[in-house]
């Protein structure tokens, strides 16, 4: 009887993919990543949420396009004025039989507060739990974790107590910070900070036109032209992030820093990289 009881309080097992972008996919060329996301679309087609963009009709209109012309024939869109629109019912019908989702770029901030914790979200998750796919590219990337990096100096080393904001994300990637465009902003320092912050998070910072393909919370493997950087700070030994005067710069000890290219994976259960 225990057992029983102990069977029916265990986490659902997620069998779901995430493809998780740097921004600035190629949209014109290979397009390696987008075919990614196709692939799995074209039997149950896909949804477009532009939530989180600033021009969402630009945005539609363009992963509309590249999407028919991957062979993708079901394409619809989601997007929503506020929070009262994820509760119209009506929107339902958008989700009951697609099981692939991508998040266009924008403002993660507008994915959390209009979408985040809403019955259509609730429906998002339960469609990766159950082996669907949920692709996001830049903005729509950094809020699949649980902690998203929004903002913070891009472009030099991290200094104790800098304006690094965090607020949390959808949570679908737990124990993990992402941060995106990553190179080509110069974001090392900041996910460093990051992980400083919290060296329980794993950080992993996504080059543009490059993603990481997660199946089933167990590893993931890397596509695209750029790299992929994980910042482990499990090992950490010593830290000036809590004792030092503000504008520091931030000193840390034992982090351990794996740069992957296309092919290589990592094992997110024994954080151990793996070559191609």
């Amino acid at each position: 009887m225990t057992s029983k009881r102990n069977a029916r309080r265990a986490a659902p097992v997620t069998r779901g993919t995430l493809i998780i972008i740097g921004g600035h996919e190629d949209k014109a060329g290979d397009r390696v990543i987008l075919s990614e996301v196709a692939r799995h679309a074209r039997r149950h087609g896909v949804l477009v949420a532009t939530i989180a963009s600033g021009d969402g009709d630009a945005a539609w209109r363009e992963y509309r396009e590249v999407f028919s012309d991957l062979g993708v024939r079901d394409i619809e869109r989601l997007e929503l004025d506020g929070r009262a629109d994820a509760q119209d019912d009506p929107r339902w019908r958008l989700l009951r039989r697609r099981r692939v989702v991508f998040f266009t770029g924008g403002d993660q901030l507008r994915i959390t507060a209009r979408f985040g914790g809403t019955a259509i979200c609730e429906r998002v998750r339960e469609i990766y739990r159950m082996g669907g796919v949920i692709a996001g590219t830049s903005s729509g990337a950094s809020v699949m974790s649980g902690t998203m990096l929004i903002s913070g100096p891009g472009d030099e080393s991290h200094r104790v107590r800098d304006n690094l904001h965090m607020a949390p994300g959808l949570g679908l990637i737990p124990e993990v910070l992402i941060d995106q465009h990553f190179a080509e902003r110069g974001r090392m320092g900041r996910l460093i900070g990051g992980v400083a912050h919290n060296p329980r998070l794993l950080g992993i910072g996504i080059d543009e036109d490059t993603a990481i393909v997660v199946e089933r919370h167990a590893s993931f493997r890397v596509i695209g032209s750029g790299a992929v950087y994980v910042v482990d700070g499990r090992a950490a030994y010593d830290s000036n992030i809590s004792e030092a005067e503000t504008g520091r710069v931030l000193s840390v000890f034992g982090l351990m820093v794996h740069v992957l290219s296309a092919g290589n994976r990592f094992d997110l259960a024994h954080r151990a990289a793996l070559a191609a």
